[in-house]
């Protein structure tokens, strides 16, 4: 098989922090602890339900010989979004243990390399998580919400690191679902669909793993914005091909209300 273009299949998708665990494997995977008091009255008390707009960028990097090296807008869109609990304190959302209970980007781009003749890989794919108990688990403070643990599989870091493996931990978005297609279209006379470990024309995809996040610094108290960028890029996306595929993300504050708290998030 050529590697040069298994790095041309793009599969899915201020500093931060992200916790690694050397290995991880499903042993060290770990369920979301909910400790929140319940009030006087025996019940959960009410909590903020933060929703924000999301903006993005896919880059591909370390593809053979960097020849495949790529980047691309995401996001965007109305329904591009994440939603996220917090405590409140008397009207107004509070430190302590915040929890993503829903995301939903849509990965929609198109990269092209000339190599006599276009080699196209057409991206077009959902990640969405949802869960009001929440599918990831972390600590608000001081505008900063930083994930709990979320170790990657033992291949992280290399190009092998596939959804197969993916993460493991609370800080991780659990059962992240990426569902939609990647199309080729081989126009390459030294190329092929099969060298990138794709049929010609629409691959459909559908799988579920737990991906990592970095930390979501806030531009303010008033939690209107907030970056998840790495030093570099962002956080890593495991793939099927011979890259390396990162996710960097912007939020800006859609709407903010004051709900019930599901009674799961409450100790007994």
């Amino acid at each position: 098989m050529n590697k040069f273009f298994r790095g041309l299949g793009i599969l899915s998708i201020g500093c931060g922090s992200q916790t690694n665990l050397d290995p991880a494997g499903p042993e060290d995977d770990e369920d979301i602890s909910h400790d929140w008091e319940r009030d006087e009255d025996g019940g959960c008390p009410e909590s903020w339900l933060l929703t924000y707009s999301l903006d993005g960028r896919i880059d591909v990097t370390d593809t053979p010989l960097n020849l495949g090296n790529a980047d691309a807008l995401v996001g965007g869109l109305e329904t591009d979004e994440i939603v996220l609990r917090v405590s409140n304190d008397e009207g107004v959302p509070t430190a302590g243990q915040v929890l993503v209970t829903s995301f939903n980007l849509l990965q929609d781009f198109t990269v092209s390399v000339n190599v006599m003749g276009d080699f196209t890989i057409v991206t077009d794919l959902l990640s969405t998580a949802s869960d009001e108990c929440g599918v990831a688990s972390g600590q608000f403070e001081d505008s900063i919400m930083t994930w709990d643990e979320c170790g990657f599989g033992p291949e992280y870091g290399t190009p092998n690191w596939t959804p197969d493996e993916g993460a493991y931990g609370a800080g991780c978005i659990n059962d992240y679902h990426v569902e939609g297609s990647v199309d080729c279209v081989d126009e390459s006379l030294v190329a092929s669909c099969s060298d990138a470990w794709f049929d010609d024309g629409a691959n459909a995809m559908d799988y579920v793993y737990n991906q990592p996040m970095l930390s979501f610094e806030f531009d303010s108290n008033d939690l209107e914005y907030f970056t998840m960028q790495g030093s570099a890029y962002g956080t890593e996306l495991p793939t099927f091909s011979n890259n390396r595929t990162w996710l960097s993300l912007q939020g800006s504050l859609k709407s903010m209300s004051l709900e019930p708290t599901p009674d799961c998030l409450c100790s007994e």
